[in-house]
């Protein structure tokens, strides 16, 4: 990103970018450490407002890192990659330090760090892995900037799902819907971080069903979880060719009152086993009492797919501003978007369905809501 000097530093980016740093400068505070080292494309996006550290699609740890005290932040990165680091990525700034490509990151780290205290995301010599709450008490509320990308984000994803769904052809391969998925995407600045493409039988066996050579004959099932600035979003959407059958219309219809379940009970400060448990008791209540144990139900996310998945003992407590994905599913039929829990426990949805997608209607204790339903093509 390159932005006048002057109107970088009255953007919104800039806004968040102090909000991060002190964000981090109390956690350096609160562990006694002189300095974090953030090398994770994840974490790398998160501190920098949507950078992009990575030259290998499927590898987390990126080209460039963070050395990041109370005071300063250093981009650390070879020869190779700073020039465009630091021309493209919005680090506007920060120092520098370049090395050979030669040579190692961790002695271009090391030498950033002299003798400093400090903790990494990544393994590297003398420092300490990152403190466990660094996820909780730093990274889990999104600040205002990333919730307007997250939101531009959400609707790319749903478009793209959407466009493929209402695409789709008798006969098709899984690879060809995984392709046209990963087109859409790819074409609005979205990078594939999970797509998931079942049909017909295998949409009942398998609960993370990657794309095959299987040809769909009347029921599909797409998963797209999409990253873009870091943000990643996550959905599902079913089709049926056909009249649906009764049974599926039933199990789809439980699924979304556990849904409905799950996020009346992500409420500030609860904790994530506890809002899980929620769920669990509206899967019993809808004959399904043991379909949460065949697939995780989700849990918070933002800049990871999942930062955990929320368990019945899970004791972390869920924050405002966190990006929350709820995934339940019950043979045959899932249902899962993304939504923000905003401080007043209202959410803010990041993935949802268009006017033109149909819808279902679910209610429970007082709390009417649409989910997208079955499209019947």
């Amino acid at each position: 990103m390159n932005l006048p000097a002057t109107l970088y530093l009255e953007s919104p980016i800039m806004t968040d970018r102090n909000e991060r740093h002190a964000r981090i400068r109390a956690y350096l505070k609160q562990h006694k450490l002189d300095a974090v080292v953030l090398q994770t494309r994840s974490n790398f996006a998160w501190f920098t407002g949507g950078g992009d550290n990575h030259v290998a699609s499927q590898e987390e740890v990126g080209v460039a890192a963070l050395v990041i005290t109370s005071r300063q932040v250093t981009v650390v990165a070879n020869a190779i990659e700073i020039e465009r680091i630091c021309n493209e990525e919005p680090v506007h700034g920060y120092a520098q330090k370049s090395f050979p490509w030669t040579q190692g990151i961790d002695v271009a780290i090391a030498k950033v760090l002299g003798k400093k205290k400090a903790a990494a995301d990544v393994p590297l010599p003398n420092c300490i892995p990152l403190p466990g709450d660094f996820q909780d008490s730093v990274r889990a509320s999104l600040t205002e900037e990333a919730l307007r990308q997250y939101r531009s984000l959400g609707r790319d994803c749903s478009l793209a799902a959407e466009t493929v769904a209402r695409a789709l052809n008798i006969g098709d391969s899984g690879h060809q819907v995984e392709a046209d998925l990963a087109r859409h995407l790819l074409a609005r600045g979205i990078q594939p971080f999970v797509l998931l493409v079942a049909f017909d039988d295998r949409l009942k066996s398998y609960r993370h069903p990657i794309p095959t050579v299987n040809h769909l004959r009347h029921h599909a099932m797409l998963v797209v979880c999409g990253r873009r600035h870091g943000l990643i979003a996550s959905l599902t959407r079913l089709v049926h060719f056909g009249p649906i059958p009764k049974e599926i219309s039933e199990r789809h219809a439980a699924t979304c009152a556990v849904e409905l379940a799950l996020w009346q009970a992500t409420q500030v400060g609860t904790s994530w086993g506890d809002a899980l448990k929620a769920g669990i008791a509206e899967y019993k209540k809808q004959g399904f009492a043991k379909e949460w144990q065949l697939h995780h139900q989700g849990g918070p996310t933002g800049y990871s797919g999942r930062d955990f998945f929320a368990t019945p003992d899970e004791a972390r407590l869920i924050q405002p501003d966190q990006a929350v994905a709820w995934n339940p599913s019950i043979t045959g039929t899932k249902s899962e978007d993304t939504f923000v829990l905003r401080p007043d426990n209202s959410r803010l949805m990041i993935t949802e369905c268009s006017r033109n997608w149909p819808t279902v209607k679910v209610a429970r204790r007082g709390e009417t809501i649409q989910r997208p339903a079955i499209l019947q093509r």
